[in-house]
């Protein structure tokens, strides 16, 4: 059986710069897009790049493929089913999956920076920082869900939107909290909530300090 890294669509497309052009053409198309159906669909269209690139980009084994696949195709219909109205069951479902598709992401690319990478190449920079984009996204799909599922988990500005619009200010509250900046606008409004957030913060933190020194290490050792 042919290695995975062998399939002409891996050679062509299972690269972590396009992974990472993907997720910065949706981090851009989300604002831009609005919140008429027409504009949700585009940015649901936009992340079909994601769900190509991040499976490709990240699959070191068939099963691996398989699953994160599985989970794209998911956060896709159930994404589409909630601009066609399908009610807040499939966006639910859709902020749920996609929170478990990014974060599996994110630690499939963490894993193997952390212990197969052993030289700096422009792959691993572009996998640097896939992982921080992706993390960063992790947990705007996370408090998306917990929103649903508590309308009064936060408050802020962003929070006078319907619940199916707020997407776009869940994910600049996860990055503006991931980057520990912090404005003030948006705030947890529970404890659990609140734990996540400074969670966010640390991850954050610790995988700036603990990247750049595995990074430079590698760097130093190749020059030698």
């Amino acid at each position: 059986m042919r290695p995975l890294t062998s399939w002409r669509i891996v050679q062509a497309l299972g690269k972590q710069r396009y992974l990472c052009l993907s997720l910065l053409a949706f981090l851009f198309a989300l604002p831009l897009a609005g919140d008429e159906p027409g504009a949700r669909l585009t940015t649901q269209l936009v992340l079909v790049f994601v769900f190509i690139t991040g499976p490709l980009a990240v699959a070191r084994t068939r099963a691996t493929l398989w699953i994160t696949g599985v989970f794209a195709i998911v956060v896709f219909v159930m994404g589409i089913g909630s601009v066609l109205g399908g009610g807040d069951w499939f966006l639910g479902t859709s902020a749920l999956v996609g929170f478990v598709f990014f974060g599996f992401l994110s630690w499939l690319v963490t894993r193997e920076l952390l212990f197969d990478v052993k030289e700096v190449t422009a792959e691993t920079l572009w996998a640097a920082v896939n992982v921080y984009v992706l993390i960063g996204l992790s947990f705007a799909f996370l408090y998306s869900v917990l929103a649903l599922s508590s309308p009064d988990a936060f408050v802020g500005k962003f929070m006078s939107e319907p619940l199916r619009d707020q997407l776009l200010g869940f994910v600049y509250f996860s990055f503006v909290t991931l980057t520990t900046l912090g404005y003030g606008d948006i705030t947890p409004n529970n404890t659990f909530v609140g734990t996540l957030t400074y969670l966010e913060a640390l991850v954050g933190q610790l995988y700036v300090a603990i990247m750049i020194a595995r990074l430079v290490g590698l760097y130093i050792s190749s020059q030698k």
